[in-house]
């Protein structure tokens, strides 16, 4: 007598999940010509999460897809406020500030918890990414539930309606989240996200971290090369590029298709030539995002360490050998700078002069990290004539005012 243990096989062992509105198409047509020019033989199914996109754009989709299957999945509006009145009334919805700058589609994002029963690692991107090399290494990390780049945003205020345990944790970022099939219950989790919705607010990243938190799921924090700044300089070896901001994209922000227009293009055009529909958006955007600019600066690299790393023994310990590490990396990178716009000068960065937000991100420099970082680039300047007793009193004077500012 035999038994028979055989686990059940899955009809797909790696997937990729994207999202877009109708009037969106192109956005994904690139990616997947991006994706499958970087990565292919890794993807077994593309999922396109859409709210009607036409025949001819689908069509043109499965071509550009070069043999990879696609399964498209449809998200309207209708079916977002319906999801989430199953939870409540939630009056105004469609009036939150969260849908002052995105649209339903961001919550296209937590369809993989309805796939993980044919698929065993699922990876949403965000409709704005390229990605420079293959990101297979996230299919292959064990004992997982979820891996997501937790940045410095608090729970509260990113759901402002939220006072719970959590409101002072960081959230998980959802540019990039991969889903896997270790995750107990996903259809239960799908629906905990539009209960948590209808309770504590709107916000995708709000409510993938309460999730995340709640349960306790185990989940591998992606570090920075997962998010990919468009301020190429920031971005130097990482695998993604972010177009985050609705006039920050590569195909309608002059800077940013300065600096990835020429890779950018490439897939765009070979998404034309499956027959996809064309962007005639145009640039609406000369540069933004000056504060990239200001937070690349040396200065607040090495306050922003100093505020991370003085609160532990062991932090200030290492600190100064972190803060040696940043000055050398940094420098580093000038010479390096110099070296590929001699070669490249499309890529040489513009005076912050030509930013639209020029004014608003020199503020940036009254933040404590860069007020810290330069009394520290002051003081081992003029270590001989007292510079660290004068950084000492700065510290002093910058700690005061962030507790006065707190009260």
């Amino acid at each position: 007598m035999s038994i028979d243990i055989s686990v059940h096989k899955k009809p797909y062992k790696n997937g990729i999940l994207l999202a877009a509105t109708r009037n969106s198409a192109f956005t994904l047509g690139a990616m997947i010509a991006n994706i499958t020019d970087v990565m292919s033989a890794e993807v077994d199914i593309f999922y396109i999460v859409h709210d009607g996109f036409s025949t001819s754009e689908i069509e043109a989709l499965n071509r550009v897809a070069s043999g990879v299957e696609v399964k498209f999945i449809s998200f309207t509006k209708e079916d977002f406020i319906s999801k989430i009145k199953a939870y409540g009334e939630c009056k105004n919805i469609l009036n939150s500030p969260f849908f002052s700058r995105w649209t339903h589609m961001a919550y296209g994002m937590f369809e993989p918890l309805l796939l993980l029963d044919e698929c065993e690692r699922i990876i949403y991107l965000d409709f704005d990414i390229m990605l420079l090399r293959g990101i297979g290494e996230l299919f292959e990390l064990k004992g997982y539930c979820f891996a997501a780049h937790r940045g410095k945003s608090l729970l509260n205020p990113t759901l402002k309606g939220y006072e719970g345990e959590f409101k002072n944790a960081r959230v998980y970022r959802s540019g990039i989240v991969v889903y896997y099939d270790n995750l107990p219950n996903p259809q239960e989790c799908y629906e905990q996200i539009y209960r948590l919705s209808a309770h504590h607010g709107i916000n995708d990243q709000g409510v993938l971290s309460l999730l995340i938190l709640g349960a306790k799921f185990k989940t591998k924090e992606l570090g920075y090369e997962y998010t990919g700044s468009t301020y190429w300089r920031k971005s130097i070896g990482y695998p993604i590029i972010h177009a985050w901001g609705k006039d920050g994209r590569f195909w309608n922000n002059e800077l940013v298709y300065q600096f990835w227009g020429r890779i950018w293009s490439k897939y765009y055009q070979r998404w034309l030539e499956c027959g996809g529909s064309e962007y005639k958006g145009g640039f609406i955007c000369r540069a933004n995002y000056g504060i990239e600019r200001i937070r690349y600066h040396l200065a607040y690299k090495l306050g922003y360490a100093m505020i991370e790393n003085h609160t532990t023994l062991l932090g200030k310990f290492k600190l100064p050998f972190i803060l040696l590490g940043i000055a050398w990396k940094h420098r580093a990178r000038q010479r390096e700078y110099l070296k590929i716009i001699k070669t490249k000068p499309w890529l040489k960065v513009p005076p912050m002069e030509y930013y639209e937000d020029y004014k608003e991100a020199l503020k940036e420099k009254q933040s404590a990290p860069y007020r810290l970082g330069l009394a520290l680039i002051n003081a081992s300047k003029n270590w001989y004539i007292g510079g660290f007793f004068k950084l000492y009193e700065e510290i002093k004077k910058i700690k005061a005012e962030q507790k006065r500012s707190k009260n």
